[in-house]
């Protein structure tokens, strides 16, 4: 029980923990699929495992250094009872405006498109220039990588629109 206390964040390091058990399940479960058939859903299981238990670490190793995260605050954003239901609202819609562009503009371009426009609603504080330099350059490192581990790796048809 005090191990559990010293963690930063013992819902979230918890969660980590069951969705780290979960991906390794679900790793034994695709031994039993083709082996192309198993490729994906061995990868991101694997992947998640892997985010997951980074996750246990950097919470363990937060609380063992004593950093407790911060109270949400009573105001207006954050939270399940506060926060802005129109943020909410244009998530929704951009989610939409997403699905709705891949087969025009492919894939990749909608997804950079609807990233950054996520990026802009999601985010509630001011940011700093280089602050927004770092957030750009690992939007599109994040996206190339996720676009061509699924479309060159994965072999997985992705839409192909006036782009690629």
């Amino acid at each position: 029980m005090q191990m559990l206390r010293s963690v930063h964040d013992p819902v979230g390091t918890a969660t980590a923990v069951g969705f780290a058990v979960l991906g390794v399940l679900l790793i034994f479960q695709s031994q039993r699929m083709s082996a192309m058939g198993s490729v994906f859903p061995i990868t991101i299981s694997a992947a998640m495992t892997l985010l997951a238990l980074v996750l246990v670490i950097r919470n363990v190793v937060l609380g063992l250094r004593g950093i407790t995260p911060k109270p949400a605050s009573g105001g207006g954003e954050g939270g399940v009872s506060g926060g802005s239901n129109l943020r909410r609202a244009l998530f929704v819609a951009l989610m939409a405006a997403w699905i709705a562009l891949l087969p025009i503009l492919g894939f990749y371009v909608a997804s950079v498109i609807a990233f950054f426009a996520i990026m802009i609603v999601a985010t509630h504080e001011r940011l700093s220039p280089m602050q927004i330099a770092i957030l750009i350059a690992l939007g599109f490192a994040i996206l190339t990588g996720f676009y061509l581990l699924m479309a060159n790796v994965l072999l997985i048809p992705m839409p192909r629109g006036l782009f690629f």
